[in-house]
């Protein structure tokens, strides 16, 4: 069984994605409200159960989905690590805020011998396959409006201190694209905004052996919605491709996605880890050149 931590993207994302993986989920009581509030969860009641509080919740299960922010998901899997019963760990990204302190928590992860994956999704995408399978492009362009902005929200997803903004929340999936497509040094970084503390945009360029170099801009304050990669996307966002079940009661389309994430806990093979260590690499070398503009 699986405990999940997080009322919002732990119940709307990781809840059917890891029923539709054969798990039963342990949630705290104080979840019901929000699980009563989602129509789509309404298939799922039967395979839920409910525990007094989340620390209940974590001694029930053999594996734990974390979707917190990354602050809090860094002081729970401290604790956490030193529990034998849990077993296997799905992580959000970014690990932790910033990429030292992702750092020191990764390799206390793989020390601890615990299975655990981060979810880092863009290769999952019908585009992230053709990027991976194309050995990169020469650009990815991503602009949206973050809810953080339309709504005027002061949440730590716009502050880059607390693991938001456009290079630790959203850039950091195109982050661990390139670095899985093989990218491995970072030629330059900016990043516009109101200072470095509240980042509107990042524009890098990325080369790696035998890669074509790789201009990525992310524009998170930008009227136009659109996912562009050179010859392969033209999307308005990431997941427009990915599909499920439509009408009232749906669920999240990203939901197949974080199930294949999910599955790969189980799955024989190489681990991701060596994958994640040149992320967290590739990550701290885009943030050591950072220039603002």
């Amino acid at each position: 069984m699986f405990a999940i931590r997080g009322s919002g993207f732990g119940l709307y994302g990781y809840l059917p994605a890891l029923v539709g993986c054969g798990q039963r989920v342990v949630l705290p009581e104080r979840y019901r409200a929000r699980f009563a509030e989602r129509p789509e969860l309404a298939p799922f009641a039967n395979e839920v159960v409910w525990a007094k509080d989340e620390a209940a919740a974590l001694e029930l299960s053999d594996g734990a989905a974390l979707a917190l922010r990354p602050a809090d998901q860094a002081e729970l899997v401290a604790r956490i690590l030193a529990q034998a019963r849990l077993e296997r760990l799905i992580l959000e990204k970014p690990l932790a805020p910033s990429p030292d302190e992702s750092a020191r928590l990764f390799e206390g992860l793989l020390r601890s011998k615990k299975t655990f994956r981060i979810g880092y999704v863009f290769r999952e995408t019908s585009w992230g396959k053709r990027f991976l399978k194309a050995g990169g492009a020469k650009s990815i362009s991503w602009t949206f409006t973050a809810h953080h902005f339309r709504a005027d929200l002061r949440n730590w997803k716009r502050s880059h201190a607390s693991g938001g903004g456009p290079i630790r929340f959203f850039g950091i999936q195109l982050v661990a694209l390139l670095a899985e497509a093989g990218y491995r040094e970072v030629l330059s970084s900016s990043g516009t905004g109101g200072g470095l503390e509240e980042l509107e945009t990042w524009e890098a360029r990325f080369t790696g052996p035998g890669l074509p170099e790789c201009r990525v801009e992310v524009q998170t304050r930008s009227p136009i919605e659109a996912l562009r990669v050179d010859g392969l996307a033209d999307l308005r966002e990431p997941f427009e491709t990915e599909t499920t079940a439509a009408g009232p009661g749906a669920v999240d389309r990203r939901v197949p996605i974080l199930g294949a994430v999910c599955r790969s806990l189980w799955e024989l093979g190489d681990a991701p880890y060596g994958w994640y260590r040149t992320t967290l690499d590739l990550w701290r070398a885009v943030e050591d050149k950072l220039l603002l503009a």
